[in-house]
Order: C-alpha cells, then sequence, then structure tokens
C-alpha cells in the first residue's frame, strides 16, 4: 500500500511539471485554458459567490438552523488538472482514472469559493450539505483535500454517490424528508443551493436562479 501511493505521488509531481510546460506553450484546448487562464471565468465565480453573499444574507441570519446544497466539483473544488491529464494521456472521462485522481487531493479551489464558504460559517448554525457524483470511495481523500484547501468545517455533510442509481434527485429528497442518511439529522429546509450543472438544482418554483439559485461556469464538461 505504501509502495503505491509513493507511485502516485511521484506520478503526481512529474505530472504536473509536465503540464506547466505544455501549459506555457498554450498548447491546451480553449475550455480548459479559459479555466485555467482566462480573468473573465474568475471575475465571474467570484461575482456569482459575492452574489450569492447578498442574497442570501437575511435568511442566514435569521433562519434558526440555515442549511444550504452545494455540488463540489467545478462549483467548490477546481479539477482542470484533471483535464489536463486527458489531454495528455489522449482518453476521455473514467470513472477508474477520477477516482484515482481525486484521492491525489490535489482539487483546487473555484475562485470565490473559500470567501463564500467562510464568510457563510461565520453563523455557528449554518450548515453546508455537499451532494456531490464523487464516489463514496473517495470521502477520506475529499475530507482531507478540503481541509489543505482550509475549507472543511466538522459540521457540514457529504452525500456522495453509493451506486449507479444514487441519483442527486434521490439524495436531494433524503435531505428535504430526513430519510435514509439523513434520519439522524432530520429534514432540511435549504435556503440555497450550488452547482454547475441543471442537475445540481430541484425543479421547483421556491428556488430561482440569481435569488437562491447559484450556477457556475463550466465548459470543460457537461451534458450538451
Amino acid at each position: 500500500m505504501k509502495s503505491y501511493i509513493l507511485f502516485v505521488l511521484c506520478f503526481s509531481f512529474v505530472f504536473f511539471a509536465q503540464t506547466q510546460e505544455l501549459i506555457d506553450k498554450k498548447d491546451l484546448p480553449n475550455d480548459v485554458r479559459w479555466v485555467m487562464h482566462s480573468k473573465e471565468y474568475i471575475a465571474l465565480c467570484e461575482q456569482i459567490y459575492d452574489n450569492a453573499i447578498q442574497s442570501l444574507r437575511h435568511q442566514i441570519i435569521n433562519e434558526r438552523n440555515p442549511v444550504i446544497v452545494m455540488d463540489l466539483d467545478e462549483t467548490v473544488l477546481d479539477n482542470s488538472q484533471y483535464q489536463i491529464e486527458l489531454f495528455f494521456t489522449k482518453s476521455t472521462y473514467n470513472e477508474s482514472s477520477w477516482n484515482r485522481w481525486v484521492k491525489t487531493e490535489v482539487s483546487d479551489l473555484v475562485p470565490g469559493a473559500k470567501k463564500f464558504i467562510l464568510n457563510y460559517k461565520k453563523e455557528k448554525t449554518a450548515r453546508i450539505i455537499y451532494i456531490s457524483n464523487r464516489s463514496q470511495e473517495t470521502l477520506d481523500a475529499t475530507i482531507s483535500n478540503m481541509k489543505k484547501l482550509g475549507i472543511f468545517f466538522e459540521d457540514d455533510l457529504f452525500l456522495l454517490k453509493d451506486n449507479i442509481r444514487d441519483t442527486k434527485i434521490i439524495r436531494r429528497l433524503e435531505v428535504l424528508n430526513g430519510t435514509n442518511r439523513m434520519v439522524k439529522y432530520g429534514p432540511q429546509k435549504i435556503i440555497a443551493y450550488f452547482g454547475d450543472a441543471i442537475g445540481d438544482f430541484p425543479i421547483n418554483d421556491q428556488y430561482r436562479f440569481s435569488d437562491n439559485k447559484f450556477i457556475f461556469p463550466n465548459p470543460m464538461y457537461g451534458k450538451w
């Protein structure tokens, strides 16, 4: 096991040295370059998070136990380096390579995410529920990565994907109804949702984009 971990770490260091050379040559696909280097991407993400703080300020202060639901990848965590790995290896996304990459714990932050989370968590009873399609087997690595980035809080919850049938719709209903994985916590009133894909949000007239649904740009992958 130790040998495997050492191999993964060594591979990561070599890989990132190679990717830096590639990035300098600007040979990356435009979508990845835009996320990694454009001022527009930074401005958009920071603007969305700043707008969220302003829109939710009243509820955060006045709700007894404010709860928000956030996606992880390309909403809180920036995984553009994984896209570079796919580019280098001339491959496409697959669960095996993705899980291996997640376990290297090198995801970065989406611009504005840390500022928003730390601001939101100033309210002592504020909780974040992360509903992500990361595999449950990557939970420990995900938490460790978030600790390194300074955005992990013990009272936040993680509902990662247990199996192929464990959709985000199912997990959102568990949160709202206090069932299955959420029995211990009871039904939750969600004041806002954050994500980078339409599937991260409920279809519900109670939630509207820019008011309490906040969507982030992600040109690198999706269902289009």
